[in-house]
């Protein structure tokens, strides 16, 4: 049992900045109290303590969407746009970059995909695939992935024969309150627009429904998803490269729906969680002309994909909850939740399950006290350390392409 105290970090409780204590034990957060109450009530001979200077300490972030097995680039298309998933996913499959990919392990292409998301300061993502495929590599990834969830790939004549059909998989993930994930309405073809009718026939609408894109839809059916409960993931720099359009996200939002951010698949989609929040927040306001809150974008990514995907014990900072948060460096003394203008240059600390995952270099001695193996690496310009080892997973995708290999989601050298 491994105890670690996080001392002067500041946690947002009801809107307001409050500097506490974290108390770490395993994989867990055992308590958060005041600095001085914690202090008198721990044992000093079985704790580590490290001193987080007044930095905000945020809930882990989630992506709700992505497919780890596409973690290559360079991205594909964009000046042409297409009406459906289909027509871009052939484009894609006839590129050479695609055959480039694979010619790559698929646990190799997973490490990128996991350690993409880390510089984006993810701690869970939600790799929309079957099970079988990442099944053998979730408890080595240096990020979690939800795993536990009932799945289609699509509504549609196009849709991939993932799981045993929406009806049953929607039925099994209500029997055992797990999410039930699929694409929807990505696209502006007919069968994009009629997806939605194809959902209700099967009688998978309702509240374990996560509905990844929607892009169609009017009141009507964005009404018809609310009531339902359902929750959608919206992935806008994806949907602009592909379609040149998005969802119309402020009509879910009025409406009272789960929204949820995801970056999509790196052909398409962005760099990281960090830059989809920036491109979010911009897009929003170009959309709308009003600005949407950095309070509202950390739902998004923590609270909102807690209640989507049923994890109840991610997403937020409570005894109890898992130990998984994300520091910055430019935080120190900060009264304000600032999350739109972070790049993965500025992350100071993320943690998960109570590990230390990427960290400043100042951080060294945390690694080193859990006996922690890291490789150090530089982000824009900075040392950072960071768990296993990225470095030698680039060596080991170079040489299985025959050239030096170099991906803008892991620019570490």
């Amino acid at each position: 049992m491994s105890l670690i105290t996080y001392t002067n970090a500041v946690l947002f409780e009801s809107g307001e900045p409050k500097q506490v204590d974290l108390l770490i034990q395993d994989s867990l957060v055992k308590d958060i109290t005041p600095n001085a109450a914690l202090v008198k009530n721990v044992d000093p001979s079985n704790k580590l303590s490290y001193d987080l200077r007044g930095k905000i300490v945020y809930p882990g972030f989630i992506n709700s969407h992505d497919h780890l097995l596409a973690s290559y680039l360079p991205k594909i298309g964009g000046a042409t746009k297409h009406n459906s998933w289909l027509a871009y996913d052939n484009l894609y499959k006839s590129s050479g970059v695609f055959a480039e990919r694979q010619q790559i392990e698929i646990e190799l292409l997973h490490y990128l995909g996991a350690y993409k998301n880390l510089l984006g300061a993810v701690t869970s993502v939600q790799d929309h695939i079957p099970h079988n495929i990442h099944k053998p590599f979730l408890d080595s990834l240096p990020v979690k992935l939800i795993h536990n969830y009932y799945l289609s790939h699509s509504l549609g004549n196009y849709s991939l024969g993932w799981g045993e059909g929406p009806a049953l998989e929607y039925k099994l993930a209500a029997q055992a309150n797990l999410p039930f994930i699929t694409h929807l309405g990505e696209g502006l073809d007919e069968d994009s627009i009629n997806s939605l009718k194809k959902l209700e026939k099967a009688e998978a609408l309702g509240e374990f429904s996560v509905l990844i894109h929607c892009l169609p839809f009017g009141p009507r059916e964005v009404e018809k998803i609310a009531k339902a409960g359902a929750s959608v993931v919206w992935c806008p720099t994806s949907n602009l490269h592909i379609f040149g359009k998005t969802t119309n996200i402020k009509l879910f939002m009025d409406m009272g729906v789960n929204v949820c951010l995801g970056t999509d698949f790196s052909p398409s989609g962005s760099s990281n969680l960090l830059e989809e929040l920036r491109f979010a927040k911009k897009l929003f306001f170009d959309l709308y002309e009003e600005e949407i809150s950095d309070r509202t974008l950390l739902d998004w990514i923590t609270v909102n994909p807690s209640k989507a995907f049923k994890i109840p014990n991610i997403g937020s900072l409570k005894a109890g909850c898992s130990a998984d948060f994300v520091v910055f460096e430019e935080d120190e003394k900060s009264s304000e939740i600032s999350i739109s203008n972070k790049s993965s240059g500025q992350i100071d600390l993320i943690v998960i399950d109570g590990s230390p995952r990427l960290a400043s270099i100042h951080h060294k001695k945390l690694f080193s006290d859990l006996g922690i193996d890291f490789e150090i690496i530089k982000l824009e310009g900075k040392d950072k350390i960071v768990a296993g080892s990225p470095l030698s997973l680039l060596k080991q995708v170079s040489a299985s392409v025959g050239y030096k290999k170099e991906l803008a989601f892991l620019p570490i050298f």
